[in-house]
């Protein structure tokens, strides 16, 4: 298996994959139009099966300063199996030389938050603030390359 851009045809089966990670994510209500521009920003990545299943999939941006995972999930019946490490190897690779990449998940205490942090600091990211948005708390884990330090 091997991460590659998301295409138009991935919106409707990224939508399945949403509707399976709500309880742990919250409601998405503008999910589809952000996928779409995110799918023509060329910043919309996918893991798919041979039989063209959607395993997970990944959105990223920002600038040569801040780079983000702005959302990551893998399909129930594919995690754990390496899927989601590879969506955060494409985002590093995708990182700007000289910027630090930031990932805001779930904080300690709530439904994915040891399998999330867990991956994120295996890929080199370290845990900085908890911030609060709509009553939902989130942990901050920034990755810094060699040259933004």
């Amino acid at each position: 298996m091997r991460v590659e851009r998301a295409e138009q045809n991935d919106i409707e089966p990224w939508m399945t994959l949403a509707q399976q990670v709500i309880p742990f994510f919250g409601p998405m209500p503008d999910l589809e139009v952000i996928v779409q521009r995110k799918i023509a920003q060329q910043q919309a990545y996918c893991v798919r099966s041979s039989s063209s299943f959607l395993l997970g999939a990944m959105l990223v941006g920002g600038n040569d300063k801040e780079f983000w995972i702005r959302w990551l999930a893998v399909s129930a019946e594919s995690r754990r199996k390496g899927f989601g490490r590879l969506l955060v190897e494409t985002a590093i690779l995708k990182t700007p030389r000289n910027a630090v990449l930031i990932v805001d998940t779930f904080a300690g205490g709530s439904p994915g938050a040891n399998a999330a942090g867990g991956l994120y600091r295996a890929c080199g990211f370290e845990p900085t603030e908890l911030w609060e948005k709509d009553g939902v708390v989130r942990q901050r884990y920034v990755r810094k390359t060699a040259s933004s330090t």
